[in-house]
């Protein structure tokens, strides 16, 4: 037991010696400590920086997912009436091209889409049942409500809620490393609401603000597709943009309809000043079809992209001459007309190694990009199949470039060169690029809901006036202990210094944020030790009257006040717990801190100072107490 008691004191210095050394150089002017050392972060509230919530649209990934296994479930029911289900290969295209005729897909909601068959494919659907469909489709998935000709296929609710958190999961994780590659402060990023995503970002100034929102927000589904040349669905809006045009007289439209010849096909495509007037006129054509009970402009098999033109002035720098649209492949296959025929999807998840180089002979800067192997052969077998055609390499719907695949191109790798712009411009959209290729894209549509950029000066007023209510709040705990209990209430002194100490060390140790409420649950923990050590006194206090010894009285005293002060620090840590899940912003640092308190109050309050009194009891052989 003596020997116990030896190591307890020796171990509590070396903690409190420990903490001070990791405490001390947030407190102490530069070069004084190595600067690789960590520091106390400062809140939103106290130093300033960037807030920004972002919602994901999580539904729109779900019903994509859907529309995926929909397509499936098309297959399957024709593999199903041609009776070759367990040899899926042996579909001709011409038998799948054929019966899919008969087969339309609707989508019904987010998790439902609905599949109507006609002609020859109506007896199939009796034999499409949960089993068939978890079976031959994707277990994920059930039968919905049907009919004779319909059957709808839905996402299983559990399914739905676990996909739906794994993909907020999963932008969470992506925007973290989004933000934690230009080496910022502790940037907290927690989830918010249903879909929400809070991110809070201390001490950014203002040359980095733009920089940051544009990486956030910038969704870079890297895709390689296919240019469309044997449709022309821009032929069809001639009427319709000189409507538009004359219903928007007067706001300086821009939008032109042209033609091209892209290997000897003759093609029709817009192009405007401006990205947006492209994206504003083909949703009132999608409405005024619609109007008219004709088929959407472009099917679910293609796409519009969208790309930048330039040009080089006299001094050989590029220039903006507006945006121009693509017809593009959405769902491309390699391997038709064979027993290997596949759809092929060769996006950002298919990339291992990006990379920022530059073009030895021109100096200009582009971003290498190395595919994994199921990536590589992909992109192989697609340039091999489709020599002389032109590809494009696309971000979101945006084309970068759209060469022409002039050889099959199967080493695994390829090269994206940058738009318009000075050299340094590129560098730093090929450094950017590189950082979303990196750490990956997101699996839904990101949103964003509210940017609120906080001011330094009223940082500095805030921690001016915490600052002041901490020293006032310690000041009069410290004259009422010492003026009521003496030299325990001293003891409880040192005691909470050590608390305020440890608080300190656990904010630096995870690099968590002190923010103005972070102050008030200090202070409520200060108030918080007291009180425990004020029941433990007043239990000695008892005992000593009752004529107990000292050595018995403290004893007693600690092992009848433990349980009290447990159960209260116990009740408001799951409240404090509750606030840590449920809250964002200033509350969760108040949380944050509320809780470390606790555990250091705890700590101070029955370990720390029944030392001290061990100490004197034994050490000094007190007769009695100053209490």
């Amino acid at each position: 037991m003596n020997t116990k008691r030896k190591w307890k004191p020796i171990l509590t210095a070396l903690l409190v010696l420990f903490c001070v050394v990791y405490v001390a150089p947030s407190f102490m002017s530069k070069g004084v400590f190595p600067k690789e050392m960590k520091k106390l972060n400062y809140g939103l509230d106290l130093q300033g920086g960037l807030e920004l919530r972002y919602t994901v649209d999580y539904k729109r990934a779900l019903s994509d997912t859907t529309w995926k296994a929909a397509d499936l479930l098309r297959d399957k029911i024709v593999l199903q009436h041609l009776d070759k289900l367990d040899d899926p290969n042996s579909l001709s295209p011409e038998e799948r091209a054929k019966y899919l005729k008969l087969i339309k897909r609707e989508r019904v909601d987010y998790k439902t889409a609905r599949i109507t068959v006609e002609g020859e494919l109506l007896k199939v659907l009796e034999k499409v049942d949960d089993d068939f469909i978890q079976t031959r489709v994707d277990n994920q998935y059930m039968k919905g409500a049907s009919s004779d000709s319909s059957i709808e296929l839905t996402l299983k609710y559990e399914e739905a809620q676990r996909l739906k958190q794994a993909i907020v999961d999963q932008t969470m994780k992506i925007i973290r490393k989004r933000v934690d590659s230009f080496g910022l402060v502790e940037p907290i990023v927690r989830e918010a609401g249903d879909a929400d995503i809070d991110v809070q970002l201390p001490g950014v100034d203002d040359s980095k603000m733009g920089v940051v929102r544009a990486m956030i927000g910038q969704t870079a589904q890297l895709m390689f597709r296919l240019l469309e040349l044997k449709g022309n669905p821009m032929a069809n809006v001639g009427n319709d943009l000189t409507a538009y045009k004359k219903l928007n007289e007067g706001k300086g439209i821009s939008i032109e309809l042209l033609s091209s010849n892209q290997n000897g096909v003759a093609q029709n495509y817009l192009k405007a000043q401006r990205k947006s007037e492209l994206l504003k006129f083909l949703r009132y054509v999608g409405t005024q079809r619609e109007g008219r009970g004709e088929p959407p402009l472009v099917d679910d098999d293609h796409m519009v992209g969208f790309q930048e033109l330039t040009s080089r002035d006299d001094n050989n720098k590029e220039r903006n001459e507006g945006w121009r649209t693509q017809f593009i492949i959405r769902n491309m296959r390699v391997g038709v007309g064979t027993s290997e025929e596949r759809s092929v999807t060769i996006g950002g998840d298919r990339i291992s190694k990006p990379s920022v180089l530059t073009d030895g002979q021109t100096g200009e800067p582009y971003v290498l990009i190395v595919f994994d192997s199921r990536g590589g052969k992909d992109f192989g077998d697609l340039t091999t199949e489709n020599v002389k055609q032109y590809l494009a390499i696309m971000l979101d719907n945006d084309v970068m470039s759209a060469p022409i695949i002039q050889e099959p191109i199967t080493g695994g790798s390829c090269r994206v060169t940058l738009g318009s712009g000075s050299n340094a411009q590129r560098i730093q959209e090929a450094q950017n690029l590189l950082k979303v290729l990196k750490y990956g894209a997101y699996k839904a549509p990101v949103h964003k809901v509210h940017d609120h950029k906080v001011g330094a000066s009223l940082g500095q007023d805030s921690i001016d006036k915490g600052k002041t209510a901490l020293l006032l709040g310690s000041l009069l705990v410290v004259m009422f202990m010492i003026f009521y209990y003496r030299v325990s209430g001293a003891i409880a002194i040192f005691a909470l210094s050590l608390n305020v100490l440890f608080i300190m060390a656990i904010l630096v140790s995870f690099n968590a944020a002190l923010t103005l409420p972070g102050i008030a649950g200090i202070v409520l923990t200060i108030g918080m030790a007291v009180d425990a050590n004020v029941i433990i006194f007043e239990r000695i206090r008892e005992e000593l009257r009752a004529g107990k010894s000292v050595r018995a009285a403290v004893d007693t005293g600690y092992a009848r006040a433990f349980w009290t002060i447990f159960d209260a620090n116990i009740t408001t840590a799951l409240a404090g717990y509750i606030l840590l899940l449920y809250t964002t912003g200033p509350i969760y640092g108040f949380a944050v801190t509320l809780l470390a308190g606790i555990i250091c109050s705890m700590f101070t309050s029955i370990v720390v100072t029944r030392m001290v009194f061990n100490w004197l009891i034994q050490g000094r052989k007190l007769q009695t107490l100053s209490i």
